[in-house]
């Protein structure tokens, strides 16, 4: 992210007045007076290197820094100036103290002129920007500056590969290293390119390079997997049998336009739990838990939607990521995973998103339990309830206007949770109301998705109480099995609807 330093006020003056578009030498000044600069940071920046880079032609300075600076707002500058010039503003004293949080700029008299230099202050980038086309296709890139990953689709359009024309944008202390040239036609057909560029500040930066499109039908393919053997069964089908305690496929690539609902059908010999699904291994913000997989002789519809890795990560999304699953920790299992894909919501699925009952909750404490509303999004109920004690903790939700059936009987919501819990429900708060949903759901720092069919438990409670869901009733909020009093378990979109809306 750039980091722009404050044009003084008496240098702003002078731009407004014209002078920077009319600063020109006199016979005894310079057009080019500044030599050099050099910077002292805080010394909360001890760890922060710099490289300063003067273009003259745009009068513009850049200050690159190594990675954020902590504080930029009490920087010493040292100006090197030709003979006979000065400082004319921010101050006549050299070195003077800056503040670089934001554009600025310094003011230097020579002969009878003022020459105006703006400066500015970046974390710098290597690569700063990717261009990529093929015929008349343009891409669409992006890079994580973090990760050094750049992301290369083409969509729909059709492309070969091997003659992609790439044009880098680096930065003005980077040189390419390999490939050589910043305009090249390039082999992207490989699953990852690399690309080396030498750097001042950082050495050899070596980035990731991705180049794909929309796959030719819905379905993604397994590309790689480990402690998994992987049997290619044609029409989309696999056999996966697991070698490792940490069994993981990888599909290609998928555009996040196509949807956020990962769905498959399966077959395993054995119950493997919650799958973790990852865009990318490395980074916990695109990472979520499924729902559990159950031994199935049979093939099982699955499906869990990412829509809380989409929301939270917003503007960040890449335009398309691989999907990594991950299988549980059992060696010698056998999964049998076909028609895997990333798609928008069924008419099932958005009904039940558009006609549930989602539980809403103010701030305040119930017993043992206190609950703060964090939702920046409608579509995104979030609440924060921490348990000060594992004795009967529960909070009252708000009444609900719509009355509720026997036949409201699937309960979801997401999680993220320092402390193990269960979770038991009250469709009053009396007794003979209740229900436990039977998971005991462990601490996570990422999503967990929890789905709990109740049919047999609702058709209980309503056989034996059938006010259970008359409009005006509110539900009672009860986590249990507590693991780690005062420990947060955020809660997003807690919600009961109808196995099926058809």
């Amino acid at each position: 992210m750039k980091k722009y330093l404050q044009l003084s006020a008496l240098c702003l003056i002078v731009l407004a007045a014209g002078i920077f578009s009319s600063c020109k030498d006199d016979e005894s000044g310079s057009s080019s007076p500044l030599l050099g600069m050099s910077v002292q940071l805080a010394a909360a920046d001890s760890t922060v290197s710099t490289r300063i880079n003067i273009d003259h032609a745009n009068r513009l300075v850049t200050v690159s820094l190594s990675q954020e600076a902590r504080d930029l707002s009490h920087v010493l500058c040292t100006f090197d100036l030709v003979n006979g010039a000065s400082l004319y503003t921010p101050s006549v004293t050299n070195p003077v103290e800056m503040d670089l949080n934001d554009v600025t700029g310094v003011n230097i008299l020579t002969g009878g002129s003022i020459v105006c230099y703006k400066i500015v202050a970046e974390v710098d980038s290597p690569i700063k920007d990717v261009k990529a086309s093929y015929g008349g296709a343009e891409a669409v890139t992006s890079i994580d500056t973090k990760t050094r990953l750049i992301n290369v689709y083409f969509g729909s359009d059709p492309v070969d590969f091997t003659q992609v024309q790439v044009e880098f944008v680096i930065s003005a202390i980077s040189s390419m290293v390999d490939p050589t040239s910043t305009n090249l036609t390039m082999d992207l057909s490989a699953d990852t390119t690399y690309v080396k560029v030498q750097n001042d500040l950082v050495g050899t930066a070596t980035y990731k390079m991705i180049c794909w499109n929309d796959p030719s039908d819905s379905y993604l393919s397994v590309k790689r997997g480990t402690d998994v053997e992987i049997t290619d069964n044609g029409g989309g089908s696999y056999t996966l049998n697991t070698t490792g305690t940490a069994p993981t496929v990888s599909t290609s690539m998928f555009p996040v336009s196509a949807g956020s609902v990962v769905s498959f059908s399966y077959k395993t010999t054995e119950a493997i739990g919650r799958p973790k699904l990852s865009l990318d291994v490395n980074n916990k913000k695109l990472q979520m838990l499924g729902y559990e997989i159950n031994q199935a002789d049979d093939w099982t519809e699955y499906s869990v939607d990412l829509y809380n890795v989409y929301f939270d990560m917003g503007a960040n999304m890449a335009p398309g990521y691989p999907l990594t699953l991950s299988l549980g920790s059992k060696s010698g299992v056998t999964i049998e995973i076909k028609d895997i894909q990333v798609r928008e919501k069924n008419y099932q699925e958005q009904m039940l998103t558009d006609n549930a009952y989602y539980f809403k909750f103010n701030n305040g404490s119930g017993n043992n339990l206190t609950c703060s509303n964090e939702t920046t999004d409608e579509a995104y109920q979030t609440y924060r309830f921490v348990a000060s004690s594992s004795s009967d903790p529960y909070y009252g939700a708000l009444s609900h206007s719509q009355t509720l059936t026997a036949d409201d009987n699937q309960f979801y919501f997401e999680y993220k949770s320092e402390t193990n819990f269960s979770q038991e429900l009250f469709w009053k708060a009396a007794g003979g109301y209740s229900l436990q949903i039977g998971q005991a759901l462990e601490a996570s720092d990422i999503w967990v998705a929890v789905h709990a069919d109740l049919t047999d438990k609702v058709a209980t409670i309503f056989k034996n109480h059938p006010d259970a869901g008359d409009a005006g009733s509110s539900f009672r909020w009860d986590p249990i099995d507590i693991g780690t009093p005062n420990g947060p378990m955020i809660i997003r979109n807690p919600r009961i609807g109808k196995k099926s809306y058809e």
